[in-house]
């Protein structure tokens, strides 16, 4: 017992030694802003509902912004499923989500927002206070993201920064904690339903920018407007006027900006950031670009792609990433309270290819909010189909052996490659399929594409003759290609169809709860294989257990070290499940002594984990070291009540999330008592396969404990069974067919036997 946790020790030291030496490489790659004040003001132009596809040919500006600075895509997700106008300028004045109280929903969808105002009373360029404030206070208390509106102004102002904000929702940005700014300037009214009304005074709100700038602030935020797609007078929305169409907006948003850039001194940095949608249903990844000269508060920003440490993805950042770039570039430290990573700039080649990586996040972000369930329902409802008529057959001729083994043998091929499909939605990624005219069929084409020389490998190697060889070299392949992914930066996962989706703004590298469940699962079924196939060759109990070991300590340094899977969650469920069997494994009986160890090491690797992300600088650090943090500060509760809060939301958020709990208690019935649920054909495998039971275990332990430590655990055990159904099919129909030639072939020695003389 010493000896295997002495090597499990051994192996995760080296596996976090490696992993520290990894994210700090990463951290170094990325870079920070440096310690100091820019040349000149920092300068943020705000709008909303502004898309990298509405740069045209008619929008000269905007097409330059893209040739000489460093751009990226948008996330602007925020409390709610779509982010108003007030909830985007919120994240940048809270460097968190926050928002609005929800309006009424209306007929016309463009009205479903509130538009930012002023008080009463206030006059350009003196102070003003936003309308409204104590309620977006009021909202932010009463949220689960501890948002701090007012953060950004008051970091400034006690920093000895000035501010002046140009229009009511760059007076949300740059307020304080009381709502007060001390320049604000009223910007340009807005159109109907809240549009940019082409042949407004653009030429007056360039002027009120140059009042601002020469108020000598050292920031100053302009509101430029909100794009919005509103639709035409109808028979609901009769009493509403004609809006100006998108691409007049767009068009007039462009000579703004072009007027407004004008003015602007060289040695300004200056961020145009699109920091929510616009108003409709639909929600997109927006427009953000950045341009400064190189100074003391940081390198410059020029042609290229914007970099943030919070997504860890070229050309991907957040909302919540615009106050630590703004105090960065201000040379203020940003207060720790504050999500989010400053921007940084990274090589993006030619103009056109910067362009078409940004258009392809957002334009595959959205096919895929409408692709996965079709998808997954569609393809569940086939492999059903496949594996019961494959089992059906098989039962049916129990009668005609060569038809049996013939379906069996058909019924396993197909639940090993059923369970090959998961990997295989993210290699179909190395395909840009939603270019193309129908991106639902070709991503489904690159689907099978992918997985048929996986199912290739896992059923065509000498492992084949081993019962438990192509489940488990199916579990080796998937936990290949995901690791491989997060090791190269997630780019897979970040648009695959069981990945991070950066419209959800969940998670936008490393291992997500449902990629953690298909990650584990794979694992176990991996682990097993090669532990019996070191059985059947001779080795001790202790080399096999020694080998279980092995495989979690990759797996937990993939899932679990920051800059990798920077998985909070996942650790604490790998290091028992894995423990446990390895100890089943090795022929050692779990006691509570034993089982004590297991908790110990398991709380070891974490701390480990957390305190080498913790060690990191701030703005590199993942969640696990913010955690740590947290902890120190003695907020630690409150993030454990916010993520058990937000479970539970999870739980009862749908009736299938609802079901899941007890469909987890049904299937945890049948695959621990097979014969009083009518199993047998499982309780032959368990007979033949003496460590498919304990494997089954590890897995149980592991999905309840990824329920219930994650903040959106529920997700956890549907994903896991995406890879476990399948490879117990594939398991039992080898373990049946065996059992079938076994009786056959004593039914022939029998026969062969000669009859004793009386």
């Amino acid at each position: 017992m010493r000896t295997l946790l002495g090597a499990v020790l051994a192996l995760g030291t080296v596996a976090l030694g490696a992993g520290s030496a990894v994210a700090g490489s990463t951290a170094a790659v990325a870079g920070t802003p440096a310690a100091g004040r820019p040349a000149g003001p920092v300068v943020v132009l705000g709008t909303a509902g502004l898309r990298w596809d509405d740069v045209v040919d008619l929008t000269p500006t905007l097409a330059s912004l893209v040739e000489a600075d460093a751009v990226a895509a948008l996330a602007v997700r925020s409390v709610r499923d779509t982010t108003c106008p007030v909830d985007g300028w919120l994240a940048l004045s809270a460097g968190r989500r926050a928002a609005d109280a929800p309006p009424p929903a209306g007929p016309v969808p463009g009205a479903r927002c509130r538009e930012p105002r002023l008080e009463p009373g206030t006059t350009s360029g003196g102070a003003g206070r936003v309308a409204g404030w104590d309620t977006y206070r009021a909202q932010a208390d009463a949220g689960s993201f501890d948002a701090d509106p007012g953060l950004l102004g008051a970091t400034l102002t006690a920093a000895g920064r000035t501010v002046a904000a140009v229009g009511p929702g760059a007076a949300i940005a740059t307020a304080d904690l009381a709502g007060r700014t001390a320049r604000v300037w009223p910007g340009l009214p807005a159109g109907p339903l809240g549009t940019i009304a082409p042949g407004g005074d653009d030429v007056g709100l360039a002027a009120q920018v140059a009042q601002a700038l020469g108020s000598g602030a050292d920031l100053v935020v302009v509101d430029l407007g909100t794009v919005r797609d509103v639709p035409a007078p109808g028979p609901d929305n009769a009493d509403v006027d004609a809006p100006v169409t998108r691409p007049e907006q767009i068009m007039a948003l462009d000579t703004r900006l072009s007027l407004v850039l004008a003015d602007l001194p060289a040695d300004a940095t200056v961020v145009l950031a699109s920091l929510a949608d616009d108003g409709t249903a639909a929600t997109h990844l927006a427009v953000v670009a950045a341009h400064a000269p190189a100074s003391g508060a940081g390198p410059a920003l020029t042609s290229g792609l914007l970099h943030s440490s919070s997504t860890r993805q070229d050309g991907l950042v957040q909302s919540t990433d615009l106050l630590p770039t703004v105090l960065g570039r201000l040379g203020v430290p940003v207060p720790a309270t504050a999500d989010g990573s400053p921007l940084v700039g990274v090589p993006g080649g030619a103009t056109a290819d910067r362009l078409q990586h940004v258009t392809d996040l957002d334009t595959a972000s959205q096919l895929l909010l409408g692709l996965v369930t079709p998808f997954f329902a569609i393809a569940g409802a086939l492999e059903a189909a496949v594996l019961l008529v494959l089992g059906f057959a098989a039962h049916g001729a129990r009668r005609a052996p060569a038809t049996r083994h013939r379906a069996l043998v058909l019924l396993r091929a197909a639940a090993v490659t059923i369970a090959l499909v998961p990997a295989a939605t993210f290699l179909a990624n190395l395909w840009p399929w939603w270019r193309g005219p129908a991106p639902g069929a070709e991503l489904a084409i690159a689907v099978v594409v992918a997985v048929l020389p996986l199912a290739g490998v896992a059923l065509a190697g000498p492992w084949r003759r081993h019962p438990l060889g192509p489940a488990g070299v199916a579990g080796a392949l998937t936990v290949a290609v995901l690791a491989a992914d997060v090791l190269t930066g997630s780019r897979l996962s970040l648009v695959a169809l069981i990945g991070g989706q950066p419209l959800v703004a969940g998670r936008f590298y490393g291992v997500s709860n449902p990629v953690f469940g298909i990650l584990a699962v794979a694992a176990v079924l991996a682990a097993l294989a090669l532990a019996d196939v070191l059985g059947r060759r001779g080795r001790s109990p202790r080399d096999q257990a020694l080998a279980v070991a092995a495989v979690a300590t990759v797996v937990t340094l993939v899932d679990g070290v920051p800059g990798l899977g920077s998985d909070v969650g996942g650790p604490p469920a790998l290091v028992p499940a894995f423990g446990l069997l390895a100890l089943r494994v090795a022929g050692v009986r779990v006691t509570w002594r034993r089982g004590g160890a297991i908790v110990l090491l398991t709380a070891g690797v974490l701390a480990a984990v957390s305190m080498l992300d913790w060690l990191r600088p701030a703005a590199e650090r993942t969640h696990l070291g913010r955690f740590v943090q947290a902890v120190l500060d003695g907020g630690a509760g409150d993030v454990v009540l916010r993520k058990l809060g937000q479970n539970g939301a999870q739980l009862v958020s749908s009736l299938l999330t609802l079901l899941v709990p007890p469909a987890a208690v049904v299937l945890a019935a049948v695959l621990w008592r097979p014969d009083r649920w009518y199993a047998p054909a499982l309780r032959t495998a368990y007979d033949r396969e003496p460590l498919l039971r304990p494997g089954v275990g590890a897995i149980g332990v592991l999905l309840l404990l990824g329920f219930a430590l994650n903040d959106s655990g529920v997700s956890i055990p549907p994903a896991a069974l995406l890879v476990l159904a399948p490879a117990l099919v594939a398991v039992t129909a080898r373990a049946v067919d065996d059992e079938d030639a076994a009786r056959r072939d004593a039914a022939t020695a029998a026969a062969r036997r000669p009859l004793k003389r009386r």
